[in-house]
């Protein structure tokens, strides 16, 4: 019985609707050379498939399948809905996206459809149904990508009347009546009530529309492109048992968690450069937690991006360090885009495995060092998986519009400021979260992080979270955490929805921390200052971890621990520097009993892993620089059959997959 590819998945994506098919051998050869054993197809080969409107061809594709498989590769098939064919939409120009000016997309790019448009929703669902049926029971077929990237594309996301009259239902679903509405906008300001449902606009760049508009505007652009893919998947569950997903870029404007209620695996696409590699664990760390099913690194360069020009060339090693990340952090799978250069048309200079000349770039002999090292390591990562640390911190959808058109302060932007004022301390500091959405279950959690959380309503996150807390949890709070609604409005009796009666406070001032910080000393006598924003309390039953020392806020409390039930939280009145974060986050960590992963440098990524394969840990350098790992008991390299007793030196892109000796 032939041997069909398993995990760890290493491939590309590849085109061959552009190649003559007659060089589809030698492809697959030089694919095999590389080490590779999966491909994935079709993404923008709708024209290919469907060429006119109801006539099919798929015996190409069929041949390229049956090619390799008999070569022992698994595919990895996706449907062509991002790209449209020509004649579909100058026969159906009403399925065109429409920018937030009103205009139009023309045929020649990408996503420049409106996924609310009922004939292109029909169109979509006739290739997906005669591709399902096709290729449905193919035993290549490990799973389904659907569409590509998909993502309000746009500042505003489509602006065409199907949208327009969808978000005007949605807001009378949402609302009831026009009353209800206005009242929660507080639409009385500025003379900004409607009298009708149809009067609602859409939220033109040109004007200083209302943040509550705007807020609930991205919420249905994001709920659109969810119903949109639950379209496709509903119809490739009905011919194939393959997983389904859709690959997804590190952007937030499309839910994450609510797209994959009906899709089978996490698909990921990312482009780092050096500069930015630390960066690519904190997507990671939320794919993971989203499916039980490893995620699958479906895009990611080789060497350099690139579209009309090459750019961000990476220096040796980022490869390697690059490629094994998705497989530390839970992934199962890591696909380069793209296999072969294109020879002309869009992204002509992007990075690749092989040239357009299919000649192998420089990078290609660290290809089959990785393809060599996932071999070794292979038992061990497809019989593990990362450790629970207990830790999570929230990433929110909502969050990410509300302060996209309401940023409070000069300078805040919500993905930029987690990343760095509250991810890279806690990694650097070597613990490891989950990255988990408002409606996540709290049970597998000791110690909750929720930085700019602005809306505690989310998913009936309020009562369950204040549940979690008295009966055990620690909860990290702040700043700028439950001070807004789901309407995108502040809270009528006071700055929080629940915060100072939880933690104990009463808030005294608000002030932004712009142009300035103010300082302020912990309860240790360390002397710091905080940034961005600064709320502080008086004491009402709540404990003072630090305060201000100068500005109006003098002597005031401006960290607060409250015992609450069996659990406690903390609460952040500004945002601290790295170092009082990393302090305050060991402190809450011990007591919670989470721990690091490592002692180790803050520049390694450190994943410890367990199953039925033993325990251990794989260890990833992300900065280029030289680092230490300290071992509390003997591990074996798997990439290099070597014992290690007490410390391991990782070189710069350095990578290890130790695997724990039993005493």
């Amino acid at each position: 019985m032939k041997t069909r590819p398993s995990p760890p998945y290493f491939g590309a994506a590849y085109y061959p609707e552009v190649w003559p098919l007659e060089q589809v051998d030698a492809d697959i050869a030089l694919m095999k050379k590389a080490g590779m054993n999966v491909m994935r197809i079709a993404e923008f080969a709708w024209s290919r498939m469907e060429p006119q409107e109801g006539r099919y061809d798929f015996a190409w594709l069929h041949t390229v399948i049956d090619k390799l498989d008999r070569a022992g590769f698994a595919v990895i098939l996706c449907t062509p809905t991002a790209t449209p064919p020509a004649w579909l939409t100058s026969r159906y120009p009403e399925s065109l996206f429409v920018n937030e000016a009103g205009v139009p997309d023309q045929h020649g790019a990408r996503r420049h459809v409106c996924s609310n448009s009922p004939v292109y929703r029909d169109h979509c669902a006739r290739i997906v149904t005669q591709m399902a049926r096709e290729f449905g029971r193919h035993p290549a077929i490990i799973g389904w990508q659907i569409d590509n990237e998909m993502y309000p594309k746009s500042s505003r996301g489509c602006c065409c009347a199907v949208c327009h009259r969808l978000f005007q239902d949605a807001m009378r679903t949402r609302y009831g009546t026009l009353d209800a509405l206005n009242a929660a906008w507080c639409n009385g300001l500025w003379s900004q009530d409607y009298t009708s449902f149809s009067e609602l606009p859409v939220p033109r760049t040109s004007t200083w529309h209302h943040p509550s508009l705007l807020t609930a505007w991205m919420q249905f652009q994001s709920d659109s492109y969810v119903a949109f893919t639950r379209h496709q998947a509903d119809i490739l569950h009905r011919f194939s048992k393959a997983p389904v997903g859709t690959d997804m870029m590190p952007l937030l404007g499309l839910s994450f968690h609510d797209i994959h209620r009906t899709l089978d695996v996490v698909q990921y696409n990312h482009y780092n450069t050096m500069e930015s590699l630390w960066q690519a664990p904190f997507w990671m760390d939320l794919c993971r937690p989203l499916k039980s099913a490893p995620f699958w690194n479906t895009e990611t360069a080789t060497c350099w991006n690139g579209s009309v020009a090459a750019n961000g060339f990476r220096e040796p090693g980022f490869c390697r360090a690059n490629s094994w990340l998705p497989f530390a952090l839970g992934g199962e799978a890591n696909l380069y885009w793209l296999w072969r250069a294109h020879r002309a048309g869009q992204e002509l200079m992007h990075g690749s495995v092989v040239s357009s000349a299919g000649r192998p770039l420089h990078i290609f002999g660290e290809v089959q060092d990785i393809a060599a090292g996932l071999r070794k390591a292979g038992p061990f990562l497809t019989t593990t998986r990362p450790t629970p640390s207990g830790l999570a911190v929230h990433y929110s959808t909502f969050a990410w519009n509300l302060f996209n058109f309401h940023p409070i302060v000069n300078g805040f932007k919500y993905s930029d400021s987690l990343l760095n004022a509250i991810y890279r301390p806690m990694t650097e500091a070597q613990f490891r979260p989950d990255l988990i959405d408002p409606a996540a279950d709290l049970a597998p959690y000791r110690l909750l992080v929720s930085p700019f959380l602005p809306a505690l309503d989310e998913s009936g996150l309020r009562n369950r979270l204040l549940a979690w807390i008295r009966a055990g949890g620690t909860w990290i709070a702040g700043p700028f955490t439950d001070i807004r609604n789901l309407d995108a409005a502040k809270f009528h009796a006071g700055p929080y929805g629940s915060l100072e009666s939880w933690a104990g406070v009463h808030v005294r001032y608000e002030i932004p921390g712009d142009p300035r910080a103010f300082g302020l000393q912990w309860k240790n006598g360390r002397i710091s200052q905080g940034s961005i924003w600064f709320d502080s309390y008086d004491l009402r039953g709540g404990r003072a971890l630090a305060s201000y020392t100068e500005g109006p806020m003098k002597g005031l409390a401006a960290v607060v621990e409250r015992k609450v039930g069996k659990g406690r939280i903390l609460l952040l009145g500004t945002q601290l520097l790295p170092d009082d974060y990393q302090a305050l986050l060991r402190e809450a960590a011990a007591a919670a009993a989470v721990l690091p992963a490592a002692e180790a440098s803050p520049n390694l990524l450190v994943v410890p892993r367990e199953g039925r394969g033993g325990r251990g840990r794989v260890a990833v350098e992300t900065h280029n620089k030289p680092a230490t790992l300290k071992l509390e008991r003997p591990a074996i390299n798997l990439l290099t059959g070597r014992t290690h007793r007490h410390s391991l030196a990782i070189p710069p892109y350095g990578v290890a997959v130790l695997k724990e000796l039993r005493s």
